[in-house]
């Protein structure tokens, strides 16, 4: 009998520790209570966002004249090299290869699985659609496979399409 009074003692003495112990730390540390609910949620989708039509996009060709194709590079290497090569015979990664991409016919490159949606896409990669792809896929290609938010300032998409421009045998004129 002396062991189960030992044991119970034991039990009710660590669960009054551990109250003591919960209250203290309450008392110390006073939890931040936020003003609204870090993440709302939504019982129905929203159309409206969906429904609006993408902002145009300025001409970029008037600043591809003077874009820093050193800086495309590099901006090309940070953000894009991880999906894509720019070399000749470069293989596919998660996106195409992306040498000769001015004037190539889209989603033309040999052993890459496009998306239904690019495919539909149709006709050559110019300028400005490379512009608006790299601005935000999602808006340019409705249903593309493409997980890359878009460079949103006009200079660097014009310094990354500079870059692009050179990665061919025969780079195509300037518009």
């Amino acid at each position: 009998m002396a062991n189960f009074n030992t044991v119970a003692g034991c039990v009710l003495a660590s669960a009054l520790f551990a109250m003591v112990v919960g209250k203290v730390s309450n008392a110390v540390v006073h939890p931040h209570k936020l003003d609204k609910p870090a993440i709302a949620v939504v019982d129905e989708a929203p159309t409206q966002v969906a429904a609006a039509a993408p902002a145009e996009l300025p001409p970029i060709g008037p600043l591809l004249a003077g874009a820093n194709v050193e800086a495309g590079k590099a901006l090309f290497m940070k953000q894009c090299f991880t999906c894509h090569t720019p070399d000749k015979g470069g293989a596919n990664k998660v996106g195409p290869n992306l040498w000769d991409i001015v004037g190539r016919k889209k989603a033309s490159h040999e052993g890459f699985s496009y998306s239904s949606a690019m495919q539909a896409k149709g006709g050559d990669w110019t300028y400005e659609d490379i512009n608006h792809l790299i601005a935000k896929p999602t808006a340019f290609v409705k249903g593309t496979k493409m997980a890359f938010a878009g460079l949103p300032k006009e200079q660097q998409r014009a310094d990354v399409i500079a870059y692009l421009r050179t990665m061919a045998d025969s780079p195509k004129p300037l518009p």
